[in-house]
């Protein structure tokens, strides 16, 4: 049983990374962390999660916690506001007041619909985080984002455009969780932690690179050691910048790339976050060298580990350079119409560079195989 504090002022909160923490829910509220056992609970999790749920909702009850339950969809297309507002009214029927508070329990969509509905309901409630995969694990249940997608005007589908930093009571990792999980979705958190590694601790980036096998097989030393080190280096940047003013951009290496390719259809369907991360690392390391941030060896390292952990490396859909520059241009981080990325300073460090050279940026594109 590890415990990560998270520092941040006003709102301390902390991670808690347990085998077996389901099980003993309602007594590891009592005794860890910012967390404390509520009056009432609404317990909200992935359909697919109902056998976790029943772990938590049973030892909630056995301590007197009046506890309703909501299953909720876990598709991008579904993370909307609508499904906020289903989450609003499951809280209402179950009269939740602001000592109450929410259990999201699943992967980072459910993370986020429930943290965005728990920040606005009653105009902020506590949440209690509780992710089911390693991406959530690692990243997507740290450091209070929540939100929801919108339509772009151009029909495509914007990643978190609406949405709230709200703080976790406490967030719990249960490792015991991820034999429900199947390889594919296993493999997409590695990118997560592929990307830490690359942003703030090159040890932590060749380890992942050693241990692949291990790792993408759900090995329990591995992915026991993997967690508390891929953990520390989000929760120690966020520590630094909760509401994401500058250091904390650098979390989304790979991500302007991968949210805007994201929703493009691939020939075999859909990407998972994590794949679609993965290339967009891919991405992000080819402009990097194309503006000598890094050389051909820490590319080649790059994504050598990315295929180390059965990640994707190219982009195998239809779409043009131009319509994922303009999918690009309506990212987050953008200030002024401008586009910004974070790109790999060599391997373990990363900078956000305002205003890249579009030329660097095409070939980048190119690279993960998209063509004008």
């Amino acid at each position: 049983m590890i415990e990560i504090p998270v520092n941040i002022p006003g709102q301390p909160t902390s991670v808690l990374v347990y085998r077996g923490a389901l099980e003993s829910f309602a007594a590891v509220l009592k005794t860890h962390g910012t967390a404390t056992l509520p009056r009432r609970a609404l317990v909200c999790f992935d359909r697919n999660c109902a056998v976790h749920a029943n772990h938590a909702v049973r030892t909630l009850r056995a301590e007197g916690v009046a506890v309703s339950e909501f299953g909720l969809e876990a598709t991008e297309s579904a993370k909307s506001v609508r499904a906020v507002e289903t989450i609003w009214d499951a809280a209402l029927a179950a009269r939740l007041d602001r000592g109450d508070c929410l259990v999201a329990i699943g992967g980072g969509i459910i993370g986020d619909l429930v943290g965005f509905a728990a920040a606005t309901y009653l105009r902020g409630i506590r949440v209690i985080q509780v992710p089911t995969t390693l991406l959530a694990m690692v990243d997507a249940a740290i450091g209070g984002k929540t939100g929801v997608n919108r339509t772009l005007p151009d029909g495509g589908l914007g990643k978190n455009l609406v949405g709230a930093f709200w703080q976790p009571s406490i967030t719990i990792v249960d490792a015991n969780t991820l034999r429900t999980l199947g390889k594919r979705e296993l493999r997409a958190g590695l990118a997560e932690c592929v990307k830490h590694g690359l942003i703030a601790d090159l040890e932590l980036f060749h380890d992942i690179r050693k241990n692949a096998d291990a790792l993408s097989n759900n090995d329990t030393t591995a992915i026991d050691r993997l967690l508390p080190r891929a953990i520390l280096v989000k929760t120690a940047i966020v520590a630094r910048d909760p509401l994401e003013r500058g250091e904390r951009a650098k979390l989304n290496l790979g991500h302007t790339f991968g949210h805007a390719i994201e929703t493009l259809p691939l020939s075999s369907g859909n990407l998972l976050h994590g794949e679609a991360v993965a290339i967009g690392i891919c991405a992000a390391a080819t402009t990097a060298k194309s503006m000598e941030m890094i050389n051909a060896d820490e590319q080649t390292a790059i994504t050598n580990t990315l295929a180390s952990c059965g990640l994707p490396q190219r982009f195998e859909g239809t779409t043009t350079v131009d319509d994922v520059l303009r999918r690009m241009g309506f990212d987050k981080k953008n200030e002024g119409g401008k586009l910004k990325l974070i790109l790999p300073r060599g391997l373990g460090a990363c900078e956000i560079v305002s205003e890249p050279p579009e030329s660097a940026v095409r070939e980048g594109l190119r690279a993960i195989g998209i063509h004008s």
